[in-house]
């Protein structure tokens, strides 16, 4: 059974709970085992990884370059009957002590256990959209 309207904002809503606290373990306990981590060529550490292992491959030189990173929730899309965009606002503080501020977009893939089967970065909502249509047709 596909994954509900409430479950999918549910599953994007813990994420970036999980995300600003820093909780690593929180954030894997809500992705699938094999999950695949997508991040895009236009923003940093692009690439793709697979697994629990992937996703902290992934996020570890996120976590090593910035004191703190706080992504807020502009607005979500549902897309299809797995996926969910979310438009969000990041802001940081380098460990250098550059500050950065910029919108991004992430999709959210939810499977039948309510877990993210695929968690994709994408520089703007437009093209996370066509990624998430493009994948529900896909499968």
């Amino acid at each position: 059974m596909a994954p509900t309207r409430e479950e999918r904002e549910t599953l994007a809503r813990k994420g970036f709970e999980a995300f600003n606290a820093i909780d690593a373990r929180a954030v894997v306990d809500l992705l699938a085992d094999d999950v695949e981590v997508f991040s895009s060529p236009e923003l940093a550490n692009p690439g793709t990884f697979h697994g629990h292992s992937g996703y902290l491959e992934w996020i570890q030189p996120w976590i090593e370059t910035w004191d703190g990173l706080d992504m807020q929730v502009i607005d979500t899309e549902l897309v299809g009957d797995r996926h969910i965009v979310a438009e969000v606002h990041q802001t940081g503080q380098g460990r250098a002590g550059i500050e950065v501020s910029m919108d991004v977009a992430f999709i959210f893939e939810a499977d039948d256990d309510g877990r993210a089967a695929f968690v994709g970065l994408l520089p703007d909502r437009e093209k996370a959209v066509a990624l998430a249509r493009e994948r529900e047709a896909s499968g």
